[in-house]
């Protein structure tokens, strides 16, 4: 349209084009109209219409697998790139950053350990008897040591990759490996070729393409695409991924450069992008060494266990030992027994000394330890200990006192016995007490015998007695009741003053009024009292025993002298203990 106007323009020169160009913009007014002729010149609006239909146009361009689209915009991409580059170089490496950094430090790993393994085996080798043969074979054969290392300790070694053009059988590109002896490789394809058509014509295979050749020590294998052959010389048996690997080389070189491969004529130096990929290819494997068990580390680890288990042996001895000793110091804190002698027999220990009967049994004392007591033996000598607690008991063991005794013994060996006991234990545990071991004295002196007690009640009973006269001389009627008790009362104290050796006597005492002369009451005195004897000796009483005695009367007023003077006719009586005891 812009040329119609330009025309139109241009045609005020001619009369008849002048017309024909009025009726052309008359003709395009009236097919497109004033806006679609907007639309049309302008730029803008042209631009959004494309971008809107654009991505899916991309889209099924993909779909339909034409590759026209790659190949408009890779040209575009790349000249993006560099754009980008010499713009700012940080924005494309700031976005490259994450995958570069982790392929560089990836390939510096592999670089150092392809020369630690290779140091390694340089080393391992540098003295045995397998590396004087390598030597000795270097020498023979004018090799380098490393290059005959390499080929003994090698597993397989892609030493070179030929990227061969498949229609011209020209050498598109060529690496080799670097300990590799290189041949020409423009040579080598030419006769690859050769060799590839001689087999081909040769033995007529249907399959046109040949996949690997043996040469010597080393293998030819070959991967074919549409436009271009992948060949590899490896020396020694490769792993079967490797196919993979040239595979896939072939794939991407085929997909990256395709334009290149049809439009060969000759120029290798476009291939110069497929060196990545044919450098995948570089592949090569060293054996491993295997590690051998040294008989040293055999040796070394059992004596290391049989050190370990002698230190473990050790330490629980030395526990056992620790045991035993802290459980012996308790045994000799115990009293009544005492260790002497500490030995271990036929795996047990032995523990000897000296042992109380009334000390505690070891064997219980042992279950309070974490000791096996089957491991612990006692050979124990008896013998008595001056223990106070030991002596104590062993007294009470012999004297066997009542519950009324209480005994106390202090550290030389002196016996007090204090509280009440029958006469006869108290004589019996003073001939006995001595005899035992450690016992210097038995004191009974604060003992008092259950026999004078009695006395004391029978004393008490006697003296509560009296007997009535009249003014003369002669009992008072009905009393004979109380001269019977009385009678009794003085026989059983002399019976229990026996018991106990204590000798007694019955003082009879005669009273009077106050009437009358002294020297008559006297002689009623004791005439009252020698009347109770007389009685009291007919009843069995021994004279002996009886004494009279004349108790003057009390001085009273004279208002009370009658009333006293009838009740103070009478005989009373007193017991007396010849050699006073305690109950006098």
């Amino acid at each position: 349209m812009s040329d119609l106007s330009s025309n139109v323009n241009r045609g005020n020169s001619h009369p008849k084009e002048i017309s024909q160009a009025s009726e052309l913009n008359e003709l395009r007014n009236l097919l497109i109209g004033p806006d679609l002729k907007d639309q049309f010149e302008n730029t803008k609006l042209r631009s959004e219409d494309v971008s809107r239909v654009l991505p899916q146009a991309i889209q099924l361009t993909l779909e339909t697998g034409d590759k026209t689209v790659s190949k408009a915009v890779v040209p575009t991409v790349e000249q993006a790139i560099k754009s980008s580059v010499n713009t700012d170089q940080n924005i494309l490496s700031e976005a490259l950053f994450p995958i570069m950094g982790p392929a560089i430090r990836k390939a510096i790993a592999v670089a150092i350990q392809n020369l630690t393994d290779s140091l390694n085996q340089g080393l391992e080798h540098s003295l045995s008897p397998q590396s004087l043969g390598w030597r000795f074979e270097a020498w023979r054969t004018g090799k380098s040591f490393a290059e005959v290392l390499l080929l003994r300790t090698l597993v397989y070694q892609v030493e070179q990759v030929f990227l061969i053009h498949k229609n011209s059988g020209l050498v598109l590109q060529h690496l080799a490996a670097p300990t590799a002896a290189a041949q020409d490789a423009d040579l080598v394809s030419a006769m690859f070729t050769a060799i590839q058509d001689f087999v081909r014509d040769s033995f007529s295979v249907s399959d046109d393409t040949l996949g690997s050749l043996q040469v010597g020590e080393l293998t030819i294998w070959v991967n074919e695409g549409p436009q271009a052959i992948i060949a590899c010389v490896i020396r020694g048996n490769p792993p079967g991924k490797l196919r993979q690997t040239m595979e896939n080389a072939l794939e991407r070189i085929h997909l990256v450069q395709e334009s290149q491969l049809h439009e060969f004529q000759g120029d290798s130096s476009a291939f110069e992008p497929s060196q990545p990929y044919l450098e995948e290819c570089l592949q090569s494997q060293y054996q491993t060494k295997q590690k051998k068990s040294s008989p040293l580390k055999w040796i070394g680890g059992a004596a290391g266990i049989l050190i370990l288990g002698l230190g473990a042996w050790g330490m629980w001895s030395n526990h056992e030992r620790n045991q035993v000793r802290s459980f012996v110091d308790q045994l000799n804190q115990e009293s009544g027994i005492v260790v002497m002698q500490t030995a271990k027999k036929d795996g047990k220990y032995v523990i000897s000394g000296l042992k109380d009967p009334l000390a505690p049994e070891p064997t219980d004392l042992i279950s309070t330890t974490e000791l096996d007591p089957d491991k612990i033996d006692f050979h124990w000598e008896p013998y008595l200990s001056f223990d106070t607690a030991f002596v104590k008991s062993r007294v009470k063991s012999l004297l066997q006192p009542p519950e009324t005794v209480a005994l106390d013994v202090d550290a030389n060996g002196a016996v007090e016995a204090t509280g009440t006991a029958p006469q006869a234990w108290i004589t019996q545990a003073n001939q006995l007490a001595v005899r035992l071991p450690n016992v210097t004295r038995f004191n009974t002196q604060e003992v008092i015998p259950v026999e004078a007690g009695v006395l004391t009640s029978i004393k008490t009973k006697i003296e509560a007695q009296t007997l009535l006269f009249t003014q003369n001389a002669q009992l008072v009627p009905k009393q004979d009741a109380k001269l019977k008790i009385l009678v009794a009362e003085i026989k059983k104290l002399t019976k229990t003053a026996k018991t106990i050796n204590q000798t007694v006597a019955v003082l009879v005492e005669g009273h009077t009024d106050t009437s009358g002369s002294e020297l008559i009451n006297l002689y009623v005195r004791e005439t009252r009292a020698k009347a109770i004897i007389s009685l009291l000796s007919k009843q069995g009483i021994e004279k002996s025993q009886l004494q009279a005695v004349s108790i003057e009367p009390p001085e009273v007023a004279n208002s009370e002298s009658a009333k006293i003077s009838k009740s103070n006719r009478k005989v009373t009586f007193k017991v007396i203990f010849v050699n006073p005891s305690d109950a006098d």
